[in-house]
């Protein structure tokens, strides 16, 4: 295009401007490629996942078991979704914002952040870490000249049955769950949710679990505790055996094992004997595998599946206080993406939806922002404030003073830092 406008302002070929764009290169606006990600009939397959225990509907089975007998996998859980939680969430408008914009940012803060319970919205995004994919519904009703937000619907990922599609693009999500007494099917159109996906890869919108790779590890580690609990037993008391006497019959042989079988560590075991037979308990002799190690190398990788590794620091004899912190900074930034797309998507769907039923010609919308993922420590605000004031860089005045009480829990001040 540049080399058709040069050759018209020299004197060339005579031109109009609109017949110079006319003749430029012009796109090609077609799309070739697929993702690649296979969706029959709805029905969602993830064309890595080589473990049929843990492809589609079925590993939501196993995911809830890990999710409530396990403590570590509870704990990595907890341990990413807590700080997001308590992160300040607030509304910001457009950088200088028109006054619709400002009015639109004032309307969905109150919506957001006074009508509805924010808290309750981010916990339920947040088991797309739990199952790989979340949503909610924007339920709306009329109040005047405004169309309001009703509530936020948890539509939980384990009653996702079908993923309908046009083209690669979601259209709805078809539901098989309870309802009205009964169990039913309902589609969800994508016009009316907020999907929240973890690791999607193409059009795999169901993600990926970040208990996923932690299954092995708990799989293994749960074994391992039922042989620990044999083994308590076992050492414990020992193996029962019996010497039977020279008249043994074949039903003696059948009873003795029963005896032997029966017999468990209780205040009350007891025994009684025939003449001539004779009985004991036999332990493990020589160096036992203690699978405590096992299991603490286990709880570890789980922790590591959620960048959480330095929750084990202080149960080993490794670890220090500069690890555990270099540890701590990378989980927090992992966390502050996760805040961040959540954020973007509640922005994308649910406010932008919400802004365009109330305000015309709006094309800059408020955003939902996460504030203050990572913990302030005083000794750090105080440390921090004074290297900036000895160079000059930050002077005390009413809004810092208010800041920092509102971030230390310090009552309001009164009045003026003159006493006004």
């Amino acid at each position: 295009m540049i080399k058709h406008l040069i050759s018209w302002f020299r004197g060339g070929e005579k031109k109009t401007p609109q017949e110079v764009v006319e003749q430029a290169a012009q796109p090609d606006l077609s799309e070739y490629g697929t993702t690649g990600t296979p969706i029959l009939g709805g029905f969602l397959r993830d064309a890595g996942e080589y473990n049929a225990a843990l492809e589609g509907a079925a590993a939501f089975a196993v995911y809830e078991k890990m999710r409530r007998s396990d403590a570590q996998v509870a704990a990595t859980l907890l341990g990413m979704k807590l700080p997001i939680r308590a992160a300040d969430w607030t509304v910001v408008g457009p950088v200088n914002a028109t006054p619709v914009e400002k009015e639109a940012t004032q309307f969905i803060r109150q919506e957001l952040l006074e009508e509805i319970e924010l808290d309750a919205v981010i916990e339920n995004a947040l088991l797309m870490l739990d199952f790989g994919c979340a949503a909610h519904e924007d339920v709306w009703y009329v109040d005047g000249n405004r169309v309001r937000l009703k509530k936020l619907a948890p539509r939980l990922p384990t009653t996702f049955n079908r993923w309908i599609v046009e083209g690669e693009d979601l259209a709805a999500i078809e539901q098989y769950g309870y309802a009205g007494g009964t169990f039913k099917s309902v589609e969800v159109p994508a016009s009316k949710i907020a999907l929240f996906t973890f690791q999607q890869e193409g059009s795999n919108y169901a993600g990926r679990s970040v208990m996923r790779p932690m299954y092995q590890h708990w799989y293994i580690k749960s074994n391992l505790y039922k042989i620990d609990a044999i083994a308590c037993e076992r050492n414990g008391m020992g193996v029962p055996w019996a010497t039977m006497g020279e008249s043994a019959k074949t039903e003696d042989r059948k009873t003795a094992i029963e005896w032997l079988e029966k017999l468990s560590a209780h205040e009350k075991a007891a025994i009684l004997l025939p003449p001539g037979w004779t009985w004991g308990l036999k332990g493990v002799e020589g160096t036992l595998r203690d699978t405590k190690e096992s299991i603490a190398h286990h709880n570890v990788a789980i922790s590591m599946a959620g960048l959480a590794q330095f929750m084990m620091l202080g149960q080993s004899e490794s670890g220090n206080r500069a690890l555990g912190q270099t540890m701590g900074d990378f989980f927090y930034q992992s966390l502050e993406a996760t805040a961040k797309k959540i954020a973007r998507v509640l922005t994308l769907t649910t406010i932008k939806r919400l802004v365009d039923f109330n305000f015309a010609g709006i094309e800059r919308y408020p955003r939902l922002v996460p504030q203050q993922m990572l913990p302030i420590k005083f000794d750090t605000i105080v440390a921090a404030l004074k290297e900036l004031a000895n160079v000059g860089v930050i002077q005390p005045d009413d809004g810092l003073e208010d800041w920092l009480r509102q971030r230390l829990g310090m009552p309001a001040r009164k009045g003026t830092r003159n006493g006004a």
